[in-house]
């Protein structure tokens, strides 16, 4: 709970949440690790011990996934992007938003009908099937959140690169108000969050 509130406001503190995640993930996929190294007959101590950098890496990411997807972000130079003050999130607009938002919570929800699968009572206490499945979907959670934070960025560098370019007023020009609102995250004045 404490390491959740410190990466919670920390990440705020710098305004980026793809490090955040890639932490956590890595802090859990350390824990799944050391469950699948330690013979768990002999140290029953050490085997409880390592589920809590497991259940502290799963947890401290949850809250960064939503606030990436959904998080609000400041857009300076953008006149009036977005009709609630100039601001928008990865999701735009807000019917995007609203179904990526729901998407996001209702699959994730889905962890309890897998989690009851893979940890199967035949391998007790070892688990290797549930550890393992676990490591990795730690490790697919990192290289995936790499891959976005790299895209967005690419996807921001060429959109500020064609507003230092061409100006934002030229750009403005070429599209109304409401198609700039339409057009949500692919505005050209949309600035993904990092």
């Amino acid at each position: 709970m404490i390491m959740t509130i410190i990466f919670a406001f920390w990440s705020d503190r710098v305004q980026q949440r793809s490090p955040f995640i890639m932490v956590g993930f890595s802090i859990a996929a350390a824990g799944f690790i050391g469950q699948l190294a330690i013979p768990h007959t002999r140290l029953p101590g050490l085997t409880y011990g390592f589920l809590f950098p497991v259940a502290a890496g799963l947890y401290c990411p949850f809250i960064h996934i939503v606030c990436w997807t959904g998080m609000l972000t400041q857009y300076p130079n953008s006149l009036s992007f977005a009709a609630d003050n100039n601001t928008a999130n990865n999701l735009a607009p807000s019917s995007k938003r609203a179904v990526g938002m729901g998407l996001l919570i209702s699959v994730g929800n889905m962890g309890g009908i897998a989690g009851s699968n893979i940890y199967i009572a035949s391998q007790a206490p070892k688990y290797p099937t549930g550890f393992g499945t676990g490591l990795g979907m730690s490790i697919a959670a990192i290289i995936m959140a790499y891959v976005l934070r790299r895209a967005c960025d690419r996807e921001n560098k060429a959109r500020r690169k064609m507003l230092d370019e061409e100006g934002e007023q030229a750009v403005r020009a070429r599209y109304s108000e409401q198609e700039l609102l339409d057009m949500g995250d692919k505005s050209p004045f949309f600035i993904y969050t990092l």
